[in-house]
């Protein structure tokens, strides 16, 4: 499995290289280096590339096709737009402006139905030229312009290949597990092993004063928070927490259900393996003709269970509340909420039992458990403002939560906590297609991080039971 998961950060990499040597990334560095030149009454725009090359670019939407478009009502013919570096005439009528990461490409085609804003794209456009005049505060000015030029199928979305490596990375995961799984003697006798630990930590953690109360309390402030994202969407857009539409709802709704799940998660899987060493049923355990692996999946499967049951309710219950006071959010977005909440239980429980074979004393574990929990769930966001800090970016300026370079620095340290992975899973599958950028990661990247999560930490919480067995 160790080898299967070094193959896929490989070809993750080669992901990345195939990208880079097929095509354009950085538009936004071609479309500054654009030259406006005024001569009197001529002027020019200008690119470093010659008239007549063809370029494959490869970026990001940033704007939504349909607020691009040229119709009548959308500019007045004989401006000019130096934003855009064109001057407007009739002839544009019907075409579109994307703007790709940064860079104005013409395409002339209607695109109002076909992209949408965030996607990543793959656009062959290639360099034009024509001239015009206008009119710049009574003087004729007459522009030669140099501009990017596309057609409507010159442009595709960048899952045709971003879901070969993503499918060719799974298959190597699957791989990778089967024949890890060959390699276990008795393979049925410890699977029907695994399902008896795993509804004994059930039986006995369902029914614990500690999950009871730890259910009761996230059941109800996932309905309370469901009511009120369901109702704010209803709120005056105004408000500072108006919620725009009901995907965006979900999101938000994805964070509580972390916030609270993630604790009761750390609280039944904080001292699994003391109090077996303390009852001394441990020893008793390994005396069976059981692997050690058997009994770390089976625990973390049992353990899983304890407060997944209980967290599908509550989701299911923050869903229908939300669903009542709002809109619904999309079909596609309900399913991955449910299952990728699952998926994050799994982790947050593997995670834990890392620290929780680890730890040497009964503080040690509480220590452990509470540390890991203010980290993931309150800590994190000072750590991004901390980084971003340090990188220069002013945290104290207005709106700097849209400043692209925080949103990459937030986004790709979002990537090293299970909690922002579950959220950008449920934002990613509420779009029509994993092409989508999630500011600064693409879409088969979150996909990945969510494979990758729960097999490293429950591979790492074997590794440590097995080595803590042979001392």
């Amino acid at each position: 499995m160790i080898i299967s998961i070094v193959i896929v950060i490989s070809f993750a990499t080669i992901h990345k290289a195939y990208w880079e040597a097929t095509t354009e990334t950085n538009p936004e560095e071609v479309w500054e280096n654009k030259q406006l030149t005024k001569n009197g009454n001529n002027w020019t725009i200008t690119f470093d590339e010659d008239v007549g090359d063809t370029i494959t670019f490869k970026g990001i939407l940033r704007t939504a096709p349909k607020f691009e478009v040229y119709l009548n009502d959308t500019f007045v013919p004989g401006k000019f737009s130096e934003g855009e570096a064109l001057v407007y005439s009739e002839d544009l009528y019907d075409k579109t402006m994307l703007n790709v990461s940064g860079m104005r490409i013409l395409v002339n085609d209607d695109l109002s139905k076909k992209f949408f804003v965030s996607e990543i794209i793959t656009i062959k456009a290639t360099l034009e030229s024509n001239t015009s005049t206008f009119d710049n505060n009574g003087q004729l000015i007459t522009l030669q312009r140099e501009g990017w030029v596309a057609e409507a199928e010159d442009i595709n979305l960048s899952s045709s290949k971003d879901n070969f490596f993503f499918v060719s990375e799974l298959i190597i995961l699957i791989i990778g597990l089967y024949l890890s799984l060959n390699r276990i003697t008795h393979l049925k006798e410890q699977t029907s092993l695994v399902w008896h630990l795993a509804k004994f930590e059930l039986r006995q953690g369902i029914k614990s004063p500690r999950m009871i109360v730890l259910g009761v309390i996230f059941t109800l402030f996932i309905i309370g928070m469901g009511w009120l994202l369901g109702d704010l969407q209803n709120g005056d857009p105004e408000s500072a927490f108006f919620v725009q539409n009901p995907n965006g709802a979900l999101q938000q709704l994805c964070f509580f259900v972390f916030f609270v799940v993630s604790l009761a998660a750390i609280g039944v899987s904080v001292d699994s393996f003391h109090k077996e060493r303390q009852a001394n049923t441990l020893n008793i355990l390994l005396a069976k003709p059981i692997n050690r692996e058997t009994i770390v999946i089976g625990k973390a499967l049992g353990l899983t269970l304890v407060v997944g049951i209980p967290a599908l309710v509550a989701q299911i219950l923050g869903l229908f509340f939300m669903i009542k006071a709002g809109e619904t959010p999309s079909f596609s977005g309900i399913i991955a909420f449910i299952l990728c909440g699952q998926i994050m239980i799994f982790t947050l429980v593997c995670f834990q039992l890392c620290f929780a074979i680890a730890a040497r004393s009964g503080t040690d574990v509480v220590m452990y458990g509470l540390g890991m929990w203010l980290l993931f769930a309150v800590v994190w966001n000072l750590l991004i403002y901390a980084v971003s800090f340090a990188l220069g970016i002013d945290v104290t300026a207005d709106n700097f939560e849209n400043d692209p370079k925080f949103q990459s620095i937030a986004s790709h340290m979002g990537m090293l906590n299970p909690g922002y992975v579950y959220q950008f899973a449920v934002g990613l599958l509420t779009h029509r297609t994993l092409a989508i950028d999630l500011e600064g990661i693409h879409g088969w990247l979150v996909l990945l991080a969510l494979v990758l999560w729960p097999i490293i930490c429950l591979g790492t919480a074997t590794r440590l039971f097995k080595r803590e067995v042979k001392g």
